[in-house]
């Protein structure tokens, strides 16, 4: 499944509304507009090349279950992954490469309906995401009383560092946020555009002057390595597609 010196590909990136959470600002804008509450996406990709579908991270559970745990999160019918899919004539079946970003509630839930998927996760994330710090346990649904971690029910390839999985599409192990979070980097006929998952939640974690180091969100394990995973994104130039602004869906499709 792993691809070495084949021709580029180029690809198109379709985000999906899986429905909207409402927290502190300053969860994603570190000691930022604290007791500021605004409305955030909960997101995930689309990645089109002619007849190949590519999803990368597959949202939250079922509204009646994930209400209950993650309060507020809101979701409409149209807002589930299998309408949201169907606005591009897409099936579950027609997925062969599921790509989760980390194994948070809100990353990793939908994996289940992917049957014909091969899924990748970094070894770094899956490991943690098994035995997390108690601070952690609730993001991985871990030790919650009659709820399975959603990761324990996918057989994933393990990843150790940066791969790429498709002509075009190469996942790049970006961790801070979570131990083993990862980014996708995705080859389009504009330029490199990456999907930074939650190391990059909003716009405008990036949008800071040359001069002024970067804003990163309030929820890391380790901060410098997230100082250092953005650095690297930086560095990759391109366009970024964050996490869970919703200013990403004014547009239907990228680029």
């Amino acid at each position: 499944m792993l691809t070495k010196g084949l021709k580029m590909k180029y690809w198109k990136i379709v985000p999906l509304n899986l429905g909207k959470i409402v927290r502190d600002k300053s969860f994603f804008t570190y000691m930022k507009d604290p007791g500021i509450k605004i409305e955030l996406g909960i997101l995930a990709w689309l990645v089109i090349s002619g007849d190949e579908k590519i999803i990368i991270d597959t949202g939250p559970s079922h509204l009646s279950k994930t209400a209950e745990f993650h309060k507020p999160f809101f979701q409409l019918p149209e807002q589930t992954l299998e309408a949201q899919l169907a606005r591009f004539a897409t099936s579950f079946d027609e997925i062969k490469i599921v790509i989760n970003t980390h194994l948070h509630w809100d990353h990793c839930y939908g994996n289940s309906f992917f049957k014909k998927a091969r899924f990748y996760i970094q070894k770094r994330e899956i490991d943690y995401a098994r035995n997390p710090l108690p601070i952690h346990a609730k993001a991985y649904v871990v030790g919650q009383a009659g709820l399975t971690p959603p990761f324990e029910e996918t057989d994933f390839d393990i990843l150790q560092g940066d791969v790429e999985l498709a002509p075009g599409v190469k996942v790049i192990l970006t961790p801070g946020h979570s131990p083993g979070m990862q980014a996708v980097c995705v080859q389009t006929q504009k330029g490199l555009y990456t999907i930074a998952g939650d190391t990059i939640p909003l716009f405008e974690n990036f949008a800071v002057p040359d001069d002024v180091p970067f804003l990163p969100g309030a929820i890391f394990i380790d901060l410098k390595e997230y100082f250092e995973s953005l650095e690297r994104i930086k560095k990759l130039g391109g366009f970024i597609l964050p996490g869970h602004d919703l200013q990403v869906l004014e547009k239907t499709m990228y680029p």
